[in-house]
């Protein structure tokens, strides 16, 4: 048999079946979370349950792209840049799940559209799914409902713990010598 016949053969025995599927069995782990805003282009829910809510301070260092999360005895040291915010838990219409920092409004602090219509489109994302759009002109997200009944939210089974773990594992501001502390100081 020559060789290009062999490949031909070996090419005509790795031709997937017609009734196909995907997949080899197993147990599919559940999908990581990640952390960021509502999507611009995928729906999504917020769980409106109370143990999907968690406040804590949220720092993002701008300068290396990164977020971490803050423990209330380091806000001191963090000055602005330790905000803080509750975490929710968002599913997108794929079913993937994502963090979500919700803006606690300060009473003495001044409110700008931005953090009153992304409160509202979480509000809304508790019953219905929506997307945000940007308007940079008007200074303000745009919600965008969806029209038609999308189904009920494929929730995952973590806990909100596992599911906060799960994204900022490593990346928690805890002690005075963290290197985000020490740069803010000018210690390094």
């Amino acid at each position: 048999m020559t060789q290009e016949n062999s490949f031909k053969s070996l090419l005509q025995k790795s031709r997937l079946p017609e009734n196909f599927i995907g997949g080899a069995g197993g147990i599919k782990l559940p999908t990581k979370p990640s952390y960021g805003k509502l999507s611009k282009q995928r729906f999504s829910r917020i769980h409106p349950g109370e143990e999907y809510k968690f406040p804590i301070y949220v720092v993002e260092d701008k300068e290396s792209g990164e977020e971490y999360l803050a423990t209330p005895d380091m806000a001191p040291h963090l000055g602005r840049m330790a905000q803080a915010k509750i975490l929710r838990l968002a599913v997108d219409n794929a079913g993937t799940p994502k963090l979500i920092a919700e803006p606690i409004i300060d009473q003495s602090a001044k409110t700008t559209l931005w953090t009153t219509t992304m409160r509202e489109a979480i509000e809304r994302a508790e019953n219905e799914w929506v997307r945000i759009e940007s308007n940079m002109e008007s200074q303000q997200y745009f919600v965008i409902v969806a029209a038609a009944d999308l189904g009920e939210p494929n929730w995952p089974n973590q806990s909100m713990d596992k599911l906060i773990e799960a994204v900022f594992l490593g990346r928690v501001i805890s002690h005075e010598d963290h290197p985000l502390i020490q740069q803010l100081q000018g210690r390094v």
